[in-house]
């Protein structure tokens, strides 16, 4: 075994993400089936699984970091519930009015919807942002479209960079009695402008350094080479299968209406007159063909998370049996 696979395997079982240490197409094909099926789901068994999954799966990744993520994510969840309902009145079963206003059962149904929708998402391009780093997305994609490639993987590193230089450019002026954070209003405002200069010299000056690199590196002189880190290994294309697999059973659940869910209450007709589209949840009776994509649909979301926590296990009753 190689120096590099045996890194690679050790890092897999003691490392953060045993999920991430697979071939990065199996990484942006997890991502980018686990969006595109999550965006179409409507059924709250469905919504229920992304938000439960891709939440483990960012804690499994982000430890105790993950809380604040969280707490920001349920407020947010809430807030959109309890605010639709006061922009949307559609819906039968009123709950109390304001301002001669209804707001409805129905319309709060589907705020939820839409927070479970919306916090599913924003928790998996988190999982993303985490898992593919910029060395994959350039493995993936540096020969196919070199400039673009650069020009996303620079942008994304941007903020993280420019937030480090920031603390360390606070720091250094506070520790000469000029931080931006005390003294006058009018000292506060010049100090900090003072820090905003300096960290944009500091930008500028980066830039130019680093055109002056790839011009003395040959960028764009010729065809772009990448050194493989990756290799798709037996294991890849295993995973690979299930995943294919269960997205097709997950699809064709979707396509045919099972992951389909709209809003009247008990009794209640269809709001007439409305463009918005609320059938039948309460009250719906699931069937097996909205089971098995429901098992289908909940098992890709959790393959990520229940890799990373079965190596982890793996890895821990190897050390209390050594």
């Amino acid at each position: 075994m190689s120096v590099g696979a045996a890194a690679r395997g050790a890092g897999s079982v003691r490392g953060a993400d045993a999920f991430g240490t697979y071939h990065p197409a199996l990484g942006l094909a997890f991502f980018v089936s686990a969006i595109v099926l999550g965006m179409f789901v409507r059924n709250p068994a469905f919504l229920a699984a992304t938000v439960v999954f891709s939440g483990l799966y960012y804690v499994v990744l982000a430890g105790v970091r993950s809380v604040r993520m969280l707490v920001g994510m349920a407020v947010l969840g809430v807030a959109v519930t309890v605010l639709n309902p006061l922009f949307n009145t559609a819906g039968n079963v009123v709950l109390f009015t304001y301002f001669d206003r209804p707001y409805t059962l129905e319309a709060l149904a589907f705020g939820a919807q839409t927070a479970a929708l919306l916090v599913g998402m924003l928790l998996w391009f988190s999982c993303y942002n985490i898992v593919m780093s910029s060395d994959k997305f350039t493995y993936l994609f540096g020969r196919m479209a070199p400039s673009v490639t650069l020009v996303f993987t620079m942008v994304l590193r941007l903020v993280p960079t420019y937030r480090r230089k920031i603390d360390e450019l606070a720091a250094a002026r506070s520790g000469i009695g000029r931080s931006p954070a005390r003294g006058t209003l009018s000292e506060r405002v010049g100090r900090a402008s003072a820090l905003l200069s300096a960290l944009a010299s500091w930008a500028l000056e980066g830039g130019v350094l680093t055109a002056d690199s790839m011009r003395s590196r040959g960028f764009g002189q010729a065809k772009r080479t990448a050194y493989a880190r990756y290799r798709f290994t037996v294991r890849d294309g295993v995973l690979l299968a299930c995943m294919a697999a269960l997205v097709a059973v997950s699809a064709a659940t979707i396509a045919s209406g099972c992951a389909d869910a709209t809003f009247v209450a008990p009794g209640g007709a269809a709001p007439t007159g409305t463009v918005l589209d609320f059938a039948t949840f309460f009250g719906a009776a699931p069937n097996p063909a909205s089971l098995c994509g429901l098992l289908a649909y909940s098992t890709f979301m959790a393959l990520p998370s229940a890799i990373t926590i079965g190596e982890r296990v793996i890895w821990l009753i190897s050390l209390s049996n050594s």
